[in-house]
């Protein structure tokens, strides 16, 4: 029972910290007759042919076409850097789950956090005011009031909507209680896997929760171990909550309202050299963007509360890159539960860290010692081109407009999921084309979306089939 009180108390206190903001954007369903899984097959891939990678596919350093459907309703304009691996060829590679370990834990803790305790609230289990003081309660009164006047939706840390009386008189019955200041003890840092937890009514067992203080600041840690068939979501996650926390990537330059002194070069370093200290051997930094938490003004909208700025790191299987893109593979059919991909990444404002990220890690071991055949670039962007308008003719039949502009080409390694087997998959070689997308609305408004981490198509580079990236097939 302890351990659920923990929880509550961590949960709340993020609550409290924060202002809660959520988004979300529309994920086309997949074309069931464009994008299927496969049955496996016993017949062993191509042999490569002889030469490098660059030497196979032929790809210019460059690329330009122009096409669109002939009602007029979608287009693409592509004038795209061509990126092809450095490496003599790809192999294919067995892709298996893992959990987070204490290795993991420990390496993260001793370089990011200084290698401080883990400690939590000390929360008796009838404490009606649930750990918290006095004064952090009559600043959340004090928030709820001054955002119920504002007419904005109220949110509870579990994502219910609530009326703000409800919420303000149940904090004020804790006010009664709490007390001035609250101490604090230590937890052990024992990171666990446990399959059946969940199936046994204790999935707290797989969770470690807690605070660590580092260079004068409490950092929130939270490591999830739930792995099984069915829930594939685990993380590893150091979050400093003062000012907002839930910092959301916005793009090339930071939102309005902010500002950041530290270059992006300083940080893109900074976060690299965390990473070889933690012994992160087998990832590189593969980009980045500026990220800001939000809050509410006082007439309800949106503004940006502080800013900072992430760097992306992917997995590099002997030599290659694992092309990074911003979908995550939550996206299921059937009775197959989804498969996110690896995410991992940290977050630097002026003050420092404000938050490390890591989802969904796995091991990888060699498939096959052949290296397989690549399709020559020119049959593949054939391929690109014929299909592309397939894939997105929904635009078309819904009588929307929209424009592709695709300002990257990039062969790198992608994980896929094998048919049947939801803990196991494949790691293969892929084409995508980035970019961002224009719909123009039948009311004459316009919306852009996208950007450098955004595949708006996939390709199979053995085969030339279509991947759809948001499915993993």
């Amino acid at each position: 029972m302890r351990k659920s009180k923990r929880w509550m108390a961590v949960i709340m206190a993020a609550g409290l910290a924060a202002s809660v903001f959520a988004g979300c954007g529309g994920t086309p369903e997949p074309q069931e007759d464009l994008v299927k899984p496969k049955e496996e097959s016993t017949q062993a891939p191509q042999a490569a042919a002889e030469g490098s990678i660059a030497e196979q596919v032929q790809a210019p350093s460059r690329f330009a076409l122009e096409f669109s459907d002939t009602a007029g309703q979608l287009s693409v304009s592509v004038d795209a850097s061509v990126t092809v691996p450095a490496a003599e060829g790809f192999r294919l590679k067995t892709v298996a789950s893992r959990t987070f370990t204490q290795e993991d834990y420990d390496a993260v803790n001793r370089v990011l956090l200084g290698g401080g305790a883990l400690w939590e609230r000390a929360v008796e289990e009838d404490d009606p005011a649930h750990g918290f003081t006095k004064a952090e309660i009559e600043q959340r009164i004090e928030e709820l009031k001054r955002l119920e006047a504002t007419g904005a939706t109220y949110v509870d840390e579990y994502g219910d909507e609530r009326s703000y009386g409800e919420a303000i008189k149940n904090f004020e019955e804790m006010l009664k209680y709490a007390p001035e200041t609250v101490g604090t003890r230590e937890i052990e840092a024992k990171v666990q896997y446990d399959p059946d937890a969940a199936a046994n009514g204790t999935p707290e067992k797989n969770w470690l929760m807690g605070n660590v203080t580092a260079d004068g600041k409490d950092y929130v840690v939270s490591l999830g171990n739930e792995l099984t068939p069915d829930w594939r979501w685990i993380s590893f996650m150091v979050s400093y909550l003062e000012n907002g926390g839930n910092y959301m990537p916005v793009g090339d330059a930071p939102a309005a309202g902010t500002s950041l002194n530290a270059p992006p070069e300083d940080i893109i370093s900074k976060a690299e050299q965390a990473a070889a200290d933690m012994g992160f051997d087998e990832f590189m930094s593969c980009g980045g963007e500026y990220f800001s938490t939000f809050t509410e003004d006082e007439e309800g909208k949106m503004v940006a509360a502080d800013n900072g700025y992430g760097v992306y790191f992917t997995r590099v299987i002997d030599g290659i890159p694992v092309t990074y893109t911003h979908t995550d593979g939550s996206t299921s059919e059937g009775n197959w539960s989804s498969w996110p991909y690896e995410k991992l990444y940290m977050i630097y404002n002026d003050g420092g860290l404000v938050d490390f990220q890591w989802w969904d890690p796995y091991t990888v071991t060699d498939k096959s010692d052949e290296y397989v055949f690549l399709m020559p670039f020119d049959e593949i962007q054939k391929i690109f081109k014929e299909m592309f308008q397939k894939k997105y003719a929904f635009y078309t039949e819904n009588n929307i407009k929209v424009n592709f502009a695709i300002d990257e080409i990039r062969l790198g390694y992608m994980r896929v999921m094998e048919k049947g087997n939801v803990m196991e998959g494949t790691m293969v070689p892929v084409w995508d084309f980035f970019g961002s997308q224009t719909v123009e609305r039948e009311d004459g408004t316009t919306e852009v979306t996208g950007g450098p981490y955004d595949s708006w198509f996939t390709i199979n580079a053995m085969d030339g089939t279509v991947i759809d990236r948001n499915l993993g097939y």
